[in-house]
């Protein structure tokens, strides 16, 4: 009984661990996520710790995608991956849910322009990939107002 007992609190135990909302991954598997065939809108956010433009986005862009059926968010940061501990408490301390991708790369400006070409780096910058694949870019700011239109647009 007592055998039984442990193994079911063992069992609940690891039903409660979240997994880590945060993963660093390079150019490559970013390019590999979203050329991943989905029948959803998704959106790549990016942003950074210190731009006070991103922070006050991201707030509205979880709630408008969470209240939009057939989307998906991931807040994408360019904040220095050697220290992924400070965007993973920047993250927690704001409460955000979407999932965080913290990209790895050593010269920054080559996948910039792999991703958008005439891309200068500035931030907040949206990417929204299609149900079909296509790719619509932005750069700056971006309204609550606005982003539902574009996701409207581009569903």
């Amino acid at each position: 009984m007592l055998l039984k007992i442990k193994f079911l609190f063992l069992f609940l135990s690891f039903g409660f661990i979240q997994p880590d909302p945060m993963i660093t991954l390079d150019f490559d598997g970013f390019k590999s996520e979203i050329e991943t065939p989905s029948e959803d809108l998704r959106i790549y956010n990016f942003w950074a710790t210190w731009c006070a433009p991103c922070i006050h986005e991201m707030p509205y862009f979880e709630s408008v995608v969470k209240d939009t059926k057939g989307t998906n968010l991931v807040f994408v940061s360019l904040d220095d991956d050697r220290r992924p501990e400070r965007v993973k408490a920047f993250v927690e301390k704001k409460g955000f849910s979407s999932p965080i991708w913290l990209l790895s790369e050593k010269e920054q400006k080559d996948w910039k322009q792999k991703l958008k070409e005439d891309w200068s780096g500035a931030i907040p910058a949206t990417l929204f990939v299609t149900a079909a694949g296509k790719r619509h870019f932005h750069t700056g700011q971006i309204s609550e107002e606005k982003l539902k239109e574009l996701i409207e647009t581009y569903k």
